[in-house]
């Protein structure tokens, strides 16, 4: 039996289950680090596709990603523009930004084999649909397995070798395979079957960052940011349990260990943004000059239209769309925050 997304089943089977090819499609920072650290561990036959020939020329010249230029990509990587070598993989790790994936899959689906299993690496919810990147998959990719992997987890350190934990969730299949194959001794999984949760925890904890970010660049202080962090926690949980994820999940590596690290490494993408828009930089200008994804700059609006459909409060994530999109000047928005009624803190 082959289990969607979604958990249906229908009988199949995975039809390359015995092809030993791990595809990463997305030549960004962190799809070229996963990719670097599994060739290194020389498991499996490992492709790393990119749909720009010309950036994927450079990268097999120089043997190199531009923003992770001091991490050499290892002889054993293959880093390919052909689509072909897709449908040789058993599995495809999707490491490609949020808004862009729809299109993408649409554009690959017949490339990937039949049975080849995908884990979403993706931190977002798409625009318009509100969906996490798992359904966005299973929308375009056809029946397969579909899980996604998760956690406090940033590119600079990873091709530098150090250890980190993440959260593969998904089906027991699929996470068999993932540990079989992705799992190594400073690349470290856990497992779950709690697929929304995953997903949500590394989604929304983008929208606490900027939060966090505009903390800090205001000089708020530490104890300011941290109650940011934490009520930003609890809103995640929040919204998080509407949509059926369990509150261990959000107190795991894909919640609280994927918040702390984002709020705090000088890595963040979304705390930088933070700190820019707390400088006084034009969020729009600010995104448009990046090189990077800041996702939480997007998953703002669709996590204040899902609180909508779900009946559910988020007081910082709205403050963060009005900044963000409709302008609002930062010292208002926390002034609003700080002046809200006092409440029964809630878990």
């Amino acid at each position: 039996m082959t289990v969607t997304a979604s958990g249906a089943m229908w009988p199949g089977s995975l039809a390359c289950a015995a092809m030993p090819t791990t595809a990463v499609i997305g030549t960004g920072t962190w799809g070229t680090a996963v990719a670097l650290v599994l060739a290194r561990a020389g498991h499996d036959r490992v492709v790393l596709y990119g749909r720009d020939p010309a950036k994927v020329a450079e990268m097999r010249r120089s043997r190199r990603q531009a923003l992770l230029a001091d991490a050499e990509l290892p002889a054993a990587l293959e880093v390919t523009a052909d689509r072909g070598v897709l449908r040789e993989a058993d599995l495809v790790l999707w490491a490609v930004p949020t808004q862009h994936s729809r299109a993408l899959a649409s554009t690959l689906a017949t490339d990937l084999a039949p049975g080849a299993m995908v884990l979403s690496l993706a931190k977002g919810l798409e625009q318009g649909s509100l969906a996490r990147v798992s359904e966005v998959l299973a929308a375009t990719l056809g029946r397969r397995r579909i899980g996604c992997l998760s956690g406090p987890s940033h590119a600079e350190e990873v091709v530098r070798g150090l250890p980190l934990c993440l959260v593969v969730a998904g089906d027991d299949a699929l996470t068999r395979v993932a540990l079989a194959r992705v799992h190594a001794r400073t690349f470290r999984l856990y497992t779950t079957a709690d697929l929304p949760g995953v997903e949500l925890g590394g989604a929304l904890k983008n929208v606490v960052a900027v939060a966090a970010g505009i903390c800090e660049g205001l000089g708020l202080g530490d104890n300011t940011k941290a109650a940011m962090i934490t009520r930003g926690l609890a809103e995640i949980r929040r919204l998080a349990r509407a949509m059926g994820a369990h509150d261990a999940t959000l107190a795991g590596m894909a919640g609280v260990g994927d918040l702390m690290t984002t709020c705090y490494s000088r890595h963040g993408r979304n705390r930088a943004l933070g700190l820019a828009i707390a400088s006084g930089n034009s969020p729009q200008q600010y995104l448009a000059n990046q090189r990077m994804v800041a996702e939480g700059a997007w998953t703002c609006r669709a996590a204040v239209e899902l609180a909508r459909r779900h009946g559910v409060d988020l007081p910082i994530a709205c403050e963060v769309e009005s900044v963000i999109w409709r302008a609002k000047p930062v010292t208002q928005a926390i002034d609003d925050l700080l002046s809200r009624a006092p409440k029964e803190e809630d878990a």
